[in-house]
């Protein structure tokens, strides 16, 4: 009997996992209450992400420029039909895009405005490497 348990839970994995691979929009992995943790200046609120873009924290510049190529790498990676998220933009003009978006949403976690930005850039994203 544990066997038939052990694969029923393989096969509803698989299922959930193609049903994710295979869905059209951006998705992003949640808690059912539609939470998420995270990490490094992701967790940074969007007041902080301004400061640090402006000078007031020496020394973060770095991490606030490479979370958010880290971040726009992993939806490269990640997002269904994607090569580049930035259709060929720089990770400097999705910093700039989002700073605008923080600075109108100061209360908002930088992990959660980089997903507004890439769910913005979606429909204008390259599928493949020499695209116009």
């Amino acid at each position: 009997m544990v066997r038939i348990v052990r694969s029923s839970a393989l096969v509803a994995t698989l299922v959930a996992a193609t049903a994710f691979l295979t869905l059209p929009t951006v998705v992003g992995a949640k808690s059912v209450e539609g939470r998420f943790v995270a990490f490094g200046p992701g967790n940074w609120s969007c007041a902080d992400v301004v400061a640090v873009a402006e000078g007031n924290h020496p020394g973060s510049q770095g991490r606030l420029d490479g979370f958010i190529a880290g971040y726009l790498t992993a939806s490269n990676v990640m997002l269904r039909n994607t090569y580049d998220i930035q259709a060929g933009k720089t990770a400097s003009a999705a910093k700039t895009a989002v700073l605008a978006f923080c600075g109108e949403n100061p209360g908002i976690k930088l992990a959660n405005a980089l997903a507004v930005h890439t769910q913005r850039q979606y429909p204008d994203r390259r599928s493949v490497p020499r695209q116009p």
